[in-house]
C-alpha cells in the first residue's frame, strides 16, 4: 500500500477478510482490485535468486484464485525489494508464481515493476448527448505483449428521424 501511495495512487483496504483481494486502487476514477503476495522464500531446488509465492487462498485449503477474484497480482520479493504487477488473466489458476529478478528467460520478468499497467487503465469518458464514444481496454496481456494503449474516436450520432422521400 505504501509503494502504491508513493506512486500517486489512491489506495483503500477492504474491511474484514471476506473478499479475494487485499487492496483497491483508484486509478483515475477506475477501481482496480489487487491481490498482494509477498515472499522471501527462495526455492533451494532452483537456480539461486528464484522467489516463489503460493497462490492458494489463505482461508480455504487447496483453493486457487480465479481470474475473476482480482484484477492484478502484486508480488513483492522482500530481500531485493522488487515488485511484479501481473494481470489476473496471467496469474490466476496457478499453484504458485516463481520469479527470478533479472533473468530474461523468466516468464514474469516483463511484469517487473510494471506499475504502468495500473496507470494505463483510463476510465471510460463521460457520456455526451448526441455523440457515441467507442472505447476499449485490453485486459488479457501475454508476458511479452506491450502495454495496452487506449484510443477514443468520437462520432456524431445519426438522427432517428425518417428521411423525406425524394420528389
Amino acid at each position: 500500500m505504501t509503494k502504491a501511495t508513493e506512486l500517486g495512487f489512491q489506495v483503500s483496504k477492504p474491511v474484514g477478510d471476506n473478499v479475494p483481494y487485499d487492496v483497491i486502487i483508484d486509478a483515475h476514477g477506475h477501481f482496480i482490485s489487487i491481490q498482494v503476495k509477498s515472499t522471501y522464500f527462495q526455492a533451494s531446488n532452483l537456480k539461486p535468486g528464484n522467489f516463489v509465492a503460493s497462490l492458494y487462498h489463505a482461508a480455504a485449503q487447496n483453493h486457487r484464485y480465479s481470474p475473476a477474484d482480482f484484477d492484478y497480482l502484486a508480488m513483492y520479493c522482500i530481500p531485493p525489494d522488487i515488485w511484479y504487477i501481473i494481470p489476473s488473466s496471467v496469474a490466476a489458476m496457478k499453484h504458485a508464481i516463481r520469479v527470478c529478478p533479472g533473468d530474461q528467460h523468466n516468464q514474469f520478468e516483463s511484469y517487473r515493476e510494471a506499475w504502468y499497467l495500473l496507470h494505463d487503465r483510463t476510465p471510460i469518458p463521460p457520456y455526451t448527448p448526441g455523440r457515441i464514444s467507442i472505447y476499449a481496454i485490453v485486459d488479457e496481456l501475454g508476458p511479452k505483449d506491450p502495454p495496452p494503449r487506449s484510443r477514443t474516436r468520437t462520432v456524431k450520432r445519426r438522427s432517428n428521424k425518417p428521411k423525406a422521400p425524394n420528389s
